[in-house]
């Protein structure tokens, strides 16, 4: 089996037109995926592609870091490379091939421990996230340049002027902001929870931190791998999805993404989760014509 290459820097157009190489853009967002010394080691979408780099062993497998705004750059570019760990939406769906591979809890609140008496809450005990952006006991603290989805972010958008929430660019991967909720710099702050997973894994005094779910915004995201729209990107995306869409497949997926659930997560989306895994079994799952 050839040695998989991992390439820090942007892979040239004539490396990546080259047929026998398949180009992975990943993302630098743990544990999504997460690099050690430069190279990918056990994150999410790390394990997805060495488990298909094992069963797909005619190519040689390259990695490279792009973030979101580059790598659907060079998709739309037509360029012969696939995104390692996007969103699925309508819109992305008319943009690539995707290939769905993991199911995941929609954005949260993170608080501290000692917030709970003063936040809004429904009858269903999800944060109301207008009526906390509105009150002024709590302060947030979130990272600049982060979506997290239309009913969130419109909240944010539509939130007054005096709103104790603080956005910054300090901690875009959640770890300085985690810390600032345990010395009380802040009261709460809105993420995923496997990066709050991740981080709770380097760091136990996290424990002291709860989360909630947000009305509005219960559903689960799906998360997935993403090719052009070309021949190239639907013959690849096919290629992946087939791969993948084995009863051994489909237990990688779920283990690579599952760990970095919390148990009160994974019992709150159990259905969407069986659901989603039996569905992966179908090789065609999630593409359609151009």
């Amino acid at each position: 089996m050839r040695q998989l290459c991992y390439v820090l820097l942007l892979f040239s157009p004539v490396m990546a037109m080259a047929q026998n190489v398949m180009t992975w853009l990943m993302t630098d967002l743990p544990p999504a995926s997460i690099r050690v010394a430069g190279l990918p080691s056990d994150g999410i979408t790390d394990q997805q592609i060495a488990y298909i780099r094992a069963h797909w062993p005619e190519v040689e497998h390259r990695v490279a870091y792009a973030n979101l705004k580059r790598s659907w750059a060079l998709l739309e570019a037509g360029q012969q490379a696939c995104y390692s760990f996007t969103l699925i939406t309508p819109q992305r769906l008319e943009r690539a091939y995707i290939v769905p591979t993991s199911v995941l809890p929609p954005p949260q609140l993170i608080f501290r421990r000692d917030a709970l008496p003063s936040l809004p809450l429904n009858a269903q005990h999800e944060v109301d996230l207008e009526r906390l952006l509105a009150q002024r006991q709590l302060r947030g603290l979130l990272s600049e340049k982060r979506s997290f989805g239309l009913t969130i972010d419109h909240a944010l958008q539509q939130r007054s002027a005096q709103a104790l929430l603080e956005v910054t660019p300090v901690g875009s991967l959640g770890e300085n902001i985690f810390a600032r909720l345990l010395v009380n710099r802040t009261d709460y702050t809105i993420d995923y929870d496997f990066v709050y997973a991740y981080y709770l894994k380097r760091d136990p005094m996290l424990r002291e931190l709860l989360t909630l779910p947000i009305a509005g915004n219960a559903a689960p995201i799906r998360v997935g791998f993403a090719c052009p729209r070309t021949a190239w990107g639907k013959a690849t995306a096919l290629k992946i999805s087939s791969i993948l869409a084995t009863r051994e497949g489909v237990q990688m997926l779920r283990q690579s993404t599952e760990r970095w659930l919390s148990p009160e997560s994974r019992q709150r989306y159990s259905d969407a989760l069986e659901a989603f895994y039996h569905a992966r079994e179908n090789p065609a799952l999630g593409l359609t014509p151009p």
